[in-house]
């Protein structure tokens, strides 16, 4: 891989620079080397904050960005809503840190009468909330998911992720869901907006080959695997979806960045 023309990098949270609220060693020390060759960028599908409680979160890890350095699926969903969709009614199964970011695009949160759906993490979820989107779906409420990732990993181990849930909501309605979070191509497309540079010149680093690498592949962006969160080395060899880099951390990627500068 030619890493003469990389201009920016952007990187997963979740399983790449922390797991739960544990910092993944060397992340933040790596995060300030990267930061002195390149544009940072943070990208989560985790909708369940807000991008200001991440700003406080990664701050609280050492790792200080901007809020326009953050990429959320819920900042995602709350973007598209307010641009596809601006005068709709919004149900919301999800968390308060997805409630802020509609919030923050001026669209209306509603209980009734609603006329779309949207779908993330929400660890309270419930019997009544399925009903309730199902009722909207099937009176033709748009469906919209910020992820469909099936889990999420933890600094206690593997749970349920927002794909959980929107499976439900998919099996009871036989509605598919309009996907705004990785690895859609409205994230990728709203990568490029906030990066503001060309795809070639953008390096996707991230633990999940089915979301952060299949994205970055599609995109025509350069990719980078770290062994610290969903992927193995045997998935790797398993599944037809090749990074172009993989290390076992985040804390070594500037490292293998250099060398390969060296190597060209």
């Amino acid at each position: 891989m030619d890493t003469s023309g990389l201009k920016a990098l952007v990187i997963d949270l979740d399983g790449t620079v922390y797991r739960g609220t544990t910092l993944i060693p060397g992340a933040d020390e790596a995060i300030s080397t990267l930061f002195e060759a390149y544009d940072l960028y943070f990208l989560t599908n985790n909708s369940t904050r807000s991008r200001k409680e991440f700003l406080h979160r990664l701050s609280e890890l050492g790792i200080s960005c901007a809020e326009q350095q953050l990429i959320t699926s819920g900042y995602a969903a709350a973007k598209y809503i307010h641009d596809r969709y601006p005068e709709r009614r919004v149900y919301v199964i999800g968390e308060q840190g997805l409630v802020d970011e509609l919030r923050e695009q001026h669209l209306t949160i509603c209980e009734e009468d609603c006329d779309c759906v949207l779908v993330g993490l929400d660890k309270a979820f419930s019997y009544s909330k399925l009903h309730n989107a199902l009722q909207f779906i099937l009176q033709g409420a748009v469906f919209i998911a910020t992820n469909t990732d099936p889990f999420l990993v933890t600094s206690t181990g593997i749970k349920p992720g927002a794909g959980a849930i929107v499976a439900a909501i998919e099996t009871a309605s036989g509605k598919h869901p309009i996907v705004t979070g990785k690895p859609s191509s409205f994230m990728r497309a709203l990568i490029l907006t906030m990066v503001n540079v060309q795809p070639h010149e953008i390096l996707i680093v991230g633990d999940n080959l089915a979301t952060d690498i299949r994205m970055g592949i599609e995109g025509g962006m350069k990719t980078a695997l770290v062994l610290t969160g969903a992927a193995t080395e045997r998935d790797i060899a398993s599944l037809a979806i090749r990074p172009e880099i993989v290390v076992d951390s985040l804390a070594e990627l500037p490292q293998a960045l250099r060398s390969l500068h060296t190597v060209k």
